[in-house]
């Protein structure tokens, strides 16, 4: 039975990193413009955040060192505090994203106003994450998670084109036009970055060590990194299948996260349309957890303070502290009125530049024999990991010169 819910682990950081507010509307926005033709991006960012996010759980369980330690110790001081800066700036925007986003949702789950919806969201997830420990965290965020399932069914009901689909994942550009090549670039780009975002392999490291995995779990943190980032993957191209169903037909661009429940309205009617959003809402919820919890880990590893969600909040002051002031400052940038998706575009572009200064120290340290001991990585996995790594690289050249040219993904 704990092993089962050890999985809940893997299940909360996928769907909070995969199906998040960004990677809902987004992937939904490809699938409106090019159908299934970038389901490709997404086997290779599952591949990619697979790899990783073992090597991360690797290292902390047999190292003890989650991943913003490895951070200052493969970096440096004062490239490592650049970085932590980056990331945690990024984990602000990113929750300040989540937050608006489940502002929203609940508004139109209530009919309440948004801004107080939003204030009640923000208080709510304080008290939650304050009261419950880890484990408790992830199980109920995890399995409150599954109900984005409700896509994928709806994806299977629409009745997709299959032979469509197969030949998705393969890389193909058919685009018409310049701008069509740069937006058909700019969104395999983006999504590749949304299913590697930063904040999935700090909570994730870290979780391993609050779990107290050791050598033993090595095979748990294989199980859980693949069997979460799969269903993450699968929900993913679920979300895809049902814009390109539903969306491109009819010249359907979705730039809300309103729009978002419209596929299931064709699927099962207008009364599952409540499900669809709570399945949104309860990725989005998690994703803002694992953001604020992300920021405070990584302050806190870096330098070397005390830090836990199962210690007693006077335990860990300084991590008590800025997961609090995470979200109490991610909720007064959303409620300023900034549209969540113009943030959820910046974090994703912005992750894409930060990403190579995260993986990098995590591909060198799990390769390192003076850490990892006989646990370190192979020649061929060492090399895959480097293929990644140099993706990573690449798109994040490219990530600000498309957002520009495309006007921020704009058809």
């Amino acid at each position: 039975m704990r092993k089962i819910l050890g999985l809940t682990l893997g299940i909360m950081t996928a769907l909070g990193g995969f199906v998040d507010l960004g990677q809902i509307v987004f992937t939904m926005q490809a699938g409106a413009l090019f159908g299934y033709r970038l389901l490709w991006v997404i086997v290779v960012g599952t591949a990619a955040i697979i790899i990783y996010m073992e090597m991360c759980g690797r290292v902390a369980v047999v190292a003890q060192e989650p991943v913003f330690a490895t951070v200052r110790t493969k970096l440096g001081e004062r490239l490592g505090l650049a970085t932590l800066i980056a990331s945690n700036l990024l984990n602000l925007i990113t929750c300040a994203a989540e937050l608006g986003g489940i502002g929203i949702i609940l508004h139109l789950l209530t009919g309440w106003n948004e801004h107080l919806c939003l204030v009640a969201a923000a208080v709510l997830l304080g008290a939650i994450i304050a009261v419950l420990k880890f484990q408790w965290i992830e199980r109920t965020f995890g399995l409150f998670g599954l109900l984005i399932v409700v896509f994928a069914l709806a994806a299977w009901k629409l009745q997709p084109n299959w032979g469509a689909a197969a030949r998705g994942f393969l890389p193909s550009v058919t685009a018409q036009s310049k701008h069509g090549l740069l937006l058909y670039a700019y969104f395999a780009v983006g999504i590749f970055s949304a299913m590697l975002m930063e904040y999935e392999v700090h909570f994730y490291s870290s979780g391993a060590i609050e779990e107290d995995w050791t050598v033993d779990d090595l095979g748990e943190n294989v199980a859980v990194a693949g069997l979460g980032s799969l269903l993450g993957s699968i929900l993913t191209c679920a979300l895809v299948a049902v814009a390109a169903i539903v969306f491109l037909p009819r010249g359907i661009f979705p730039d809300a996260i309103s729009t978002a429940p419209l596929p299931i309205t064709s699927a099962y009617g207008a009364r599952a349309v409540s499900l669809a959003l709570l399945g949104c809402l309860a990725c989005i919820t998690g994703a803002a957890v694992e953001t604020a919890l992300s920021g405070a880990y990584n302050v806190c590893q870096f330098y070397n303070l005390v830090w836990g969600k199962n210690l007693k909040l006077k335990k860990a002051p300084a991590f008590t502290a800025i997961w609090m002031a995470m979200l109490a400052v991610a909720g007064v940038i959303a409620i300023t009125g900034i549209e969540p998706l113009t943030l959820v575009n910046f974090s994703i572009v912005f992750g894409m530049v930060v990403m190579p200064f995260t993986y990098y120290p995590i591909l060198t340290a799990a390769a390192d024999r003076n850490i990892m001991g006989k646990h370190a990585n192979g020649k061929t996995y060492n090399m895959v990991g480097w293929f990644f790594l140099i993706l990573i690289g690449v798109a994040s050249i490219a990530a600000i010169p498309l957002m520009v040219l495309t006007h921020s993904g704009k058809p």
